[in-house]
This record gives C-alpha cells, structure tokens and sequence, in this order.
C-alpha cells in the first residue's frame, strides 16, 4: 500500500495515509491528539514527530511516529525517538503497518477501507517524490480548494512564531547570500529563555539561541492553550450537564441510587457527541475538579433539579 498521499484532515495536512489512517482510529475512540506541536532538538539534527498525547493537566506525556515499512526510515526514526525519551522523559512510540493492522482489529472497518478512502479522496495528493506516471497529478494542476488550503496552511507558518517559519525566513537568507544578491549584517542578541547572548542578522526574527531553547517555549504555549481549551470544556460540560437535569427532572428526581448508569447513559452519549468526551472521570472533573465517581455525579444532578445549586 503506497503512504504517500497527503491531504488535509481535521485542519492538520497529514502527510500519508498511514497518518490518516492513525487519525481516524484515535478519533473513533475519542483520544484527543495534536499533530506535529513540537519541535525537538536532538543535538544532530531538529526533529518534530507526528503525534502529541497530554494529559488532564496538559503536560506532555507520549508521542507517537508513523513511518512507512521502510527498515532505514524506522531504524532512524527509533533513534530519534530514543533521544527525545531520554532527554525528555517522554514516552515515546513508532507505528507501521503492521501496527495499525493490529489497532484496526478493534475497529468494524478495516485499514484497507480507509486507506482506499483516503487515497481516493480529492482533498489528497500524492508525495511529490514520485514523478511522472507514477504520480498520478503529474502535470495536472491543483484544484481551487486544493490551492486555498495549501495558501492558508503557509499563510499560518509565517504568522506564526513557530520554528518553520524560523526555517522558512533563514533559508530565503541563506539562499540569497549564497547566490551573492544580498549581503546583510550581523548583531549580538540575548536569548530570551536563557538570556544567553547569541549571534544572528540583523533582519533575523530570531528569539532564542538554540532549538532548545525554543522548544521548551514551545511546550510551554502548547500546554498554555491545552489548559485554555480544556477550562474552556469542562466549563461547558458542566453547564450542559445542569440543563440537562433540569430538562429531565423527572427521571433525575426518581433515579435510585443503585440505578445510576442506566440514567446517565443517554447524558454521557450526549457529552461524546456534543465535547468529543466519553471518558466519565473527564466529566467528572468537570463538574467536581476531580474524579468523584457516579453517585456524587446523580446527588449534584439532583440537587440542581431542587434547586439547590444553578
């Protein structure tokens, strides 16, 4: 099976269908993820994997590579992967095929199915390595969608702070002096994580004095907005939750304790569908700030129904 088509899934550009494919089983279960959040300086080389896991507090907790069956790509990648576990303490994971097979045997559709819907989609394309008849849109040009989506994910990189816009700035320099068209000066600055003085052009956007450096502010705004969306939430779970007991009374009001699951059960079908949460502690931190289980769950319920709590 061919992995390198890429496309647009979520507002993440995907970069094969192994990704894709990745994508939609996480999703299925409602496991939230963020796709390429950081970049990691591995001494040798910069290195961003595909997938990022947090956990309720928004720290860091695992990533996970996807690669191809390629022997050479999986051996480089486990290297990598190896640093970023050891430096970070981050628990670290590298999927194939034949993992994805495995993970697929939970689900009732198959790999083979979303990768042909994938592969098929006309939101994909497939990886500019491949030339010629090989390529399928060789010599065919983008349609508008395709077109406006790529413009925007580039409009993205140079309005925002991150380390690929860094990237993007520094080679149009680089190519420019090397080619003897501009000449530009040089000036000392301070690191604003370390406060180590370091030295760059004068027209470079550059804030910090290594990969480092940036990255650790990197993990800090990703596990900032991590937080802001999960308040954001959990405030709205909980108000839901409210409504939705005022709006069922009657069956919140008579529900025995020894009951429980069987009223709540169409609640929590609700929050999935509604947050994308089906896990019950999630919800239940939302209303208590922690894990208080169903039967204080039904007593709050409760008492919004006697009007004790609004």
């Amino acid at each position: 099976m061919n992995r390198g088509y890429a496309g647009f899934y979520k507002e993440h550009y995907l970069r094969s269908s192994y990704e894709y494919a990745y994508a939609r089983y996480l999703d299925y279960y409602s496991i939230p993820w963020g796709y390429e959040d950081i970049t990691f300086d591995l001494g040798y080389k910069i290195y961003k994997p595909d997938f990022f896991f947090y956990d309720l507090k928004g720290n860091l907790q695992k990533v996970v590579e996807i690669k191809s069956r390629n022997e050479k790509a999986k051996a480089d990648a486990r290297k990598a992967l190896d640093i970023i576990k050891n430096r970070y303490n981050i628990d670290c994971e590298l999927l194939s095929y034949e993992e994805l097979l495995e993970l697929y045997k939970t689900l009732p559709f198959s790999l083979t199915s979303i990768i042909t819907k994938w592969i098929e989609s006309k939101d994909t394309t497939i990886h500019k390595a491949a030339h010629g008849e090989l390529n399928g849109h060789f010599n065919l040009r983008h349609s508008e969608s395709a077109k406006k989506k790529i413009g925007e994910h580039t409009k993205r990189l140079w309005n925002s702070d991150s380390l690929s816009r860094q990237r993007m700035i520094e080679g149009l320099k680089k190519s420019g002096i090397k080619k003897g068209y501009i000449k530009t000066k040089r000036e000392n600055r301070m690191c604003k994580e370390c406060t180590e003085e370091f030295e760059t052009l004068v027209t470079s956007q550059r804030k910090y004095c290594s990969q480092k450096c940036a990255g650790k502010v990197a993990i800090r705004l990703a596990t900032d907005r991590y937080v802001e969306k999960r308040t954001f939430i959990h405030h709205h779970i909980r108000e839901y939750i409210i409504q939705w007991s005022i709006d069922n009374k009657k069956i919140v009001s008579e529900t025995p304790f020894n009951k429980i699951k069987t009223t709540i059960h169409p609640l929590i079908k609700d929050i999935q569908n509604q947050f994308g949460v089906k896990d019950f502690r999630v919800i239940s931190k939302a209303v208590f700030g922690e894990d208080c289980g169903r039967k204080e769950l039904i007593k709050f319920m409760k008492d919004v129904c006697n009007e004790k709590i609004c």
